[in-house]
């Protein structure tokens, strides 16, 4: 595998990352954004999408791609996802903010997994390693987004006084995660 194709993929991640940080931080100041548990999580993806921007610029300038000149073009690229999640912090609810952070972080996890491939064929170790570690770092976020996004949508309905949207929010919390079980995907991944 090529150095350029390397830069690509790093590339490619470091954009998409670069717009869910945008979108986190315009996020965490909506008037919206007033669940605890909800600002709690965004916080740390904030921390979280921060220290890897950093890494993957760094690790990219190694490659020999400067962020300015090769991330231009990709700008365009991401930019309907990126305006999507920036837009919707206007007026949507904080539910559905949280499900366009789990819809890119899905992204990222998915790209994390490639990259780690491609540096392992290119025998970029500290490449695969940063992706290996990036991948760690977001995988728990998109697990604890499942698992606090019930809560925030019962919250979030008008119709309910307070201790119910928690009993139903706690409910439906209890319910969905037993869909995440192994139990329930019932195959163990296997390496050939």
């Amino acid at each position: 595998m090529s150095t350029d194709k390397l830069k690509d993929y790093t590339a490619d991640l470091l954009t998409l990352e670069t717009h869910l940080f945008n979108a986190v931080k315009k996020q965490r100041t909506s008037e919206r954004a007033s669940d605890n548990d909800a600002m709690v999580l965004m916080n740390e993806l904030d921390q979280i999408l921060r220290n890897q921007i950093n890494a993957l610029e760094s690790h990219l300038d190694k490659l020999g791609g400067g962020r300015k000149s090769d991330l231009k073009e990709l700008l365009g690229s991401f930019s309907g996802l990126a305006a999507g999640l920036i837009d919707t912090v206007r007026k949507d609810p904080v539910s559905k903010m949280l499900r366009d952070d789990y819809t890119a972080l899905s992204m990222l996890a998915t790209g994390y997994t490639m990259l780690h491939t491609h540096s392992l064929a290119a025998d970029d170790n500290e490449l695969s390693e940063i992706a290996l570690n990036h991948l760690g770092e977001i995988t728990p976020v998109i697990t604890e987004i499942s698992r606090v996004l019930p809560l925030v949508v019962a919250r979030e309905s008008n119709d309910l006084d307070s201790d119910k949207s928690e009993e139903i929010g706690r409910k439906a919390m209890e319910n969905t995660q037993k869909m995440w079980k192994a139990e329930q995907i019932k195959k163990e991944p296997t390496v050939a």
